[in-house]
């Protein structure tokens, strides 16, 4: 199954500032800075990554799921997908 939602330049843009954010912190481990900084950074790029999946996921509730729902074409698997990508992003 294809992403949902169509505006994919912001998902990229998105990910490229998570990418960003990544090699930053390698720079700041190869640069041995203060731990504390390093992980506000390490904290930074997880919150960034948490709203990536959130929007994601919002575009795949109000697309795939909702089409699934009205057609009737698999309307509980897709369900049961979703429960179990809200328990890996609650924990």
């Amino acid at each position: 199954m294809a992403l949902c939602g169509d505006d994919h330049a912001k998902l990229i843009a998105r990910i490229n500032r998570i990418e960003g954010q990544i090699r930053g912190l390698k720079k700041m481990v190869e640069e041995d800075r203060d731990c504390l900084h390093v992980l506000k950074q390490i904290a930074a790029a997880g919150g960034a990554l948490k709203s990536l999946g959130a929007v994601i996921l919002e575009d795949h509730l109000k697309g795939c799921v909702t089409k699934a729902i009205v057609s009737h074409d698999h309307e509980s698997e897709l369900i049961e997908e979703v429960v179990e990508i809200f328990k890996k992003f609650s924990k």
